[in-house]
C-alpha cells in the first residue's frame, strides 16, 4: 500500500534519484530522521557504515512512489 509523503520525504527521494546507482552517505550530524519512514515501507533501503555513517538507496518502489507524487501535483 502507498502512503502519501511528506514534502521533506519527496525532496530525500528526489536526492536519492540524483545520486544515482552510487547512493547517498549521511554521517552525524546531520539528520537522517525523515528517512525512516522510507525505509520503513521499501520506498529506500539503507546499510550501516559506522555508528554515525549510513549509505541510503531508493529502490524501484521509492522510484514509482516519487513518479506518483510528481502527477498528483
Amino acid at each position: 500500500m502507498a502512503i502519501s509523503l511528506t514534502t521533506d520525504e519527496v525532496s530525500y527521494l528526489k536526492e536519492l534519484v540524483a545520486a544515482g546507482v552510487r547512493g547517498r552517505t549521511i554521517s552525524a550530524p546531520t539528520p537522517r530522521h525523515g528517512l525512516e519512514r522510507l525505509v520503513q515501507n521499501g520506498y529506500v533501503v539503507d546499510r550501516a557504515i559506522s555508528m554515525d555513517t549510513v549509505h541510503y538507496l531508493i529502490t524501484d518502489l521509492g522510484r514509482r512512489a516519487l513518479e506518483h507524487s510528481r502527477s498528483e501535483h
